[in-house]
């Protein structure tokens, strides 16, 4: 099932020329899902997210980063799930207006970076925490720094696919 809305009302510029498109389909491993992507065609503004339509209970997922192949590694993430990186103490929290998505570990840092850079600290301590934080997320993308991502969906459709040249142990 696939579902076109033209000429919305952008949220970002206000404009109607935003285009979703709404897509249900059956992801391996995953089960159903909906897939919405929005584009603005006047300002950029784009939202995508990932509606998981099943419930397969609680499920912590881990994979120990110690190979730069493992960047690589898929991630689907549902809109309920925490995702975090407790060697550089870095938290990915659900809330009201969560998105699900599906990204590779590295975008799961560039998530992460592209927060850290948003902060703006109010103390030297807080500005040095940012420092840390950016400067472990960049050598983590680098691949000079092992580093475990940790997701804990209580729902159980979140997951971490590895491509066939890069091994790990996974707990589920």
């Amino acid at each position: 099932m696939e579902q076109v809305i033209d000429n919305a009302i952008c949220p970002a510029c206000g404009k109607k020329t935003l285009r979703t498109v709404i897509v249900e389909k059956e992801l391996p491993r995953f089960g159903r899902a909906v897939l919405v992507t929005s584009k603005c065609s006047a300002c950029g503004y784009t939202h995508t997210d990932v509606m998981e339509l099943e419930d397969r209970g609680h499920k912590k997922l881990r994979i120990l980063v110690d190979d730069p192949k493992k960047l690589n590694a898929l991630v689907v993430r549902s809109a309920g799930a925490t995702v975090r990186i407790p060697e550089f103490d870095l938290e990915m929290l659900p809330g009201p207006f969560s998105n699900g998505f599906i990204t590779t570990v590295e975008g799961v840092l560039d998530r992460f970076e592209s927060a850290a850079e948003k902060i703006v600290p109010e103390s030297e301590e807080e500005k040095d925490a940012k420092e840390t934080a950016l400067r472990e997320i960049r050598e983590a993308k680098d691949g000079k720094r092992q580093f475990t991502l940790e997701i804990d969906d209580p729902r159980g459709v979140s997951g971490i696919i590895l491509s066939d040249d890069a091994s790990s142990e996974q707990e589920q």
